[in-house]
């Protein structure tokens, strides 16, 4: 059995969607001002986290016919469970799901009813989530639901915001506000959370494509790699156009919150229809992305719970934590997520891309191992460091070791090492290859 082209486009339509979320919209053309004359080397350090990541975890998903869980599993299960755990649990109910809905209420809600209040946020957030709930629980349905009725409706406002900004800019590109424009756009694209959704993401397409009947494995795998291409497509364009006509904004915006820019932006193009405009674009856009991060959060824990926590009391445990969490507030939201982000991405990008060279160095555990302790390592040591910070402490020691990290001030401090312990892995790991 194979599915139709259109079906297979559909199916992209719905990882699209389900990938752009509030981040998605915020943070281009936040990052496009802040830019300025440097915008496109910017975008390309953020593409390569945004977009190039992403469609990397979904095709290690699709092809080693597993999740982020099963990736892991080739370092150690109980490593396995953890890590998998964690970032579940940041792209669901700690963190993506709650910015969701709070990022709907700042840019969507807000904006319309001229006024910020708890309570006003407090009954946005119910509202969402019993929208989300009601998508979620109808199962199989779901990415037929999200690939021909959400998507093509976001696509058609978001067009209408990017081609007006590009035809008639606000004002000239202006100066760049950062010196490393490159390593900036790369540590932005860590907050669109779409490479730790990635290798969740790719298994809810596996088990709807599943449900469609398909049974042979390297059709699955085919029609899941297209649609995460079709994705990449859409929100590299996207993308582009954001940043665009954020930079174009010059210092026309004096802010520093990315929702509140994006209100600026589409009222400024668009008039007062802008903020129509934007809150249905937003409201669509966060509405796919908690829909299939809910429903990725009902499938694991279920299944870590070997069942005996049913798929639909999971994912009702998940919107309620996400109610009371969206309340924090976006500023609170964003704030929480930098050291988590920066802690479990260089983890992630390191299975997925050792999934994808699985073949390569013939599949030894031990790289897995060695590469996965010293990124571990480093990110560890840096997330102290970052939070002594915060309380007031001064760690030395710890800033010493950092220091001699190459790359460490982009951010990439844990390159170095993942390569060098993947070098020794492979020297010394048995030569036996490990079964997928």
């Amino acid at each position: 059995m194979q599915l139709s082209k259109k079906e297979v486009f559909f199916t992209g339509l719905a990882l699209l969607a389900m990938f752009f979320g509030a981040g998605n919209l915020i943070f281009p053309p936040f990052l496009g001002q802040q830019a300025g004359e440097n915008l496109w080397i910017a975008m390309l350090g953020f593409i390569i986290t945004g977009v190039g990541l992403p469609l990397m975890g979904v095709t290690a998903v699709a092809k080693a016919g597993g999740d982020l869980e099963y990736l892991a599993n080739r370092v150690h299960p109980l490593f396995s469970k953890i890590i998998t755990s964690v970032v579940v649990l940041c792209i669901g109910p700690l963190l993506a799901i709650p910015r969701t809905a709070a990022t709907t209420y700042e840019v969507a809600v807000a904006p319309i009813i001229g006024h910020t209040s708890s309570l006003s946020l407090a009954v946005t957030s119910v509202v969402f989530f019993g929208v989300v709930l009601l998508f979620v629980l109808r199962g199989s349905k779901l990415v037929d639901d999200i690939g021909k009725i959400l998507t093509p409706m976001l696509v058609l406002f978001l067009a209408i915001v990017i081609i007006k900004g590009i035809l008639y800019p606000q004002g000239s590109i202006g100066v760049a506000q950062f010196e490393m424009p490159f390593s900036k756009g790369f540590l932005e694209g860590y907050n669109t959370m779409d490479a730790l959704a990635s290798v969740i993401f790719g298994m809810v397409i596996v088990n709807a494509l599943r449900d469609k009947g398909l049974k042979d494995k390297k059709e699955i795998a085919r029609v899941t790699v297209w649609a995460g291409i079709i994705a990449a497509v859409g929100l590299s364009t996207v993308y582009l156009g954001l940043a665009y006509i954020g930079a174009t904004t010059g210092s026309s915006f004096t802010g520093d919150n990315p929702g509140q820019m994006l209100s600026y932006l589409t009222t400024a193009l668009l008039g007062s229809l802008g903020k129509y405009v934007i809150a249905i674009a937003m409201t669509l856009a966060c509405l796919t992305t908690a829909i299939g991060l809910v429903a990725c959060c009902g499938n694991f824990f279920s299944r870590l719970s070997n069942n005996r926590i049913s798929y639909n009391k999971v994912c009702l445990i998940a919107t309620i934590m996400s109610i009371l969490l969206a309340n924090m507030g976006l500023a609170k939201i964003l704030e929480i997520s930098v050291p988590l982000l920066v802690t479990v991405y260089p983890i992630v990008i390191v299975l997925v891309v050792l999934s994808l060279c699985h073949n390569l160095f013939g599949g030894k555990r031990m790289v897995y191992v060695t590469s996965s302790i010293g990124t571990s390592v480093v990110v560890l040591v840096g997330l102290v460091d970052m939070m002594a910070a915060k309380f007031g402490a001064n760690l030395t020691i710890l800033q010493s070791l950092l220091a001699l990290m190459p790359w460490q001030n982009q951010g990439l401090g844990w390159v170095t090492p993942a390569l060098f312990m993947a070098l020794i892995g492979l020297l010394i790991g048995p030569k036996t290859k490990h079964q997928s």
